[in-house]
């Protein structure tokens, strides 16, 4: 039987971060989390915690922009590979102490990880320890979409389904509200005719299944992307 340091370890493997490339950030990944920050917080941002942060892409697109990043991630081999980049991270959140802010706090494709009843309580920390202004981003298999199954279901550790709706639960519940959600363009996520053509094709598909079915198009990516603010700092308080 093996233990929860085993299991670990076997997933870094599955996921095949290499040590070697701990916090490179590829082009097309660099594209894809700038188009999201300047949608979401388009003002500088001086400090970010991501939580999750696996073979640290996020952080290391984000210490290349200027800002100062902390890490939170229960895998002890990653957090030594931070350690070895420079990077300050811990095994949970509790570790970080109560005073810490943040500009803007990332969570890619972690909240599924989570078992549904510890999410208001983890979004609740997570709202006191945003700074006015501030954003949480975060990334999960869009649980509403038809085309977020592959994602959602190809993971044993995954244990949560979140769609939009869930999020808004969620949000209202743990004084955030919804800044913005989707996903970043079809036309700007591919850098040649077949990627083109493949994204373009898939976002036809998703339209003509939301006419079918009378939803919202831009819910039904595979993945959502949802980004929070503290309720006291959105329009009218929404």
């Amino acid at each position: 039987m093996s233990t929860p340091t085993q299991e670990l370890a076997d997933y870094t493997a599955w996921k095949q971060w290499d040590a070697a490339r701990f916090g490179q950030c590829s082009r097309g990944d660099a594209r894809y989390f700038a188009w999201h920050l300047a949608r979401c917080h388009p003002a500088p941002i001086a400090d970010v915690l991501e939580i999750g942060f696996g073979n640290g892409s996020f952080l290391g697109f984000a210490r290349a922009r200027g800002a100062r990043v902390v890490g939170i991630e229960m895998q002890d081999e990653l957090r030594q590979r931070a350690a070895a980049a420079g990077i300050e991270s811990h095994a949970s959140i509790a570790a970080l102490g109560a005073d810490r802010r943040f500009d803007l706090i990332a969570a890619f494709d972690v909240f599924e990880h989570i078992e549904q009843a510890a999410l208001i309580p983890l979004f609740q920390t997570l709202a006191a320890m945003l700074r006015p202004g501030g954003v949480l981003l975060c990334r999960v298999p869009n649980g509403e979409s038809p085309f977020g199954r592959i994602f959602q279901h190809g993971d044993l550790t995954h244990v949560t389904t979140l769609g939009l709706s869930k999020f808004r639960q969620i949000a209202s519940a743990s004084g955030l509200a919804i800044a913005c959600h989707g996903e970043m363009p079809w036309y700007r996520t591919a850098r040649n005719p077949k990627r083109l053509l493949r994204a373009g094709a898939q976002r036809l598909i998703e339209r003509v299944v939301a006419f079918a079915y009378h939803w919202d198009a831009q819910a039904l990516a595979p993945n959502l992307v949802v980004a929070l603010r503290r309720a006291d700092d959105a329009p009218n308080g929404r």
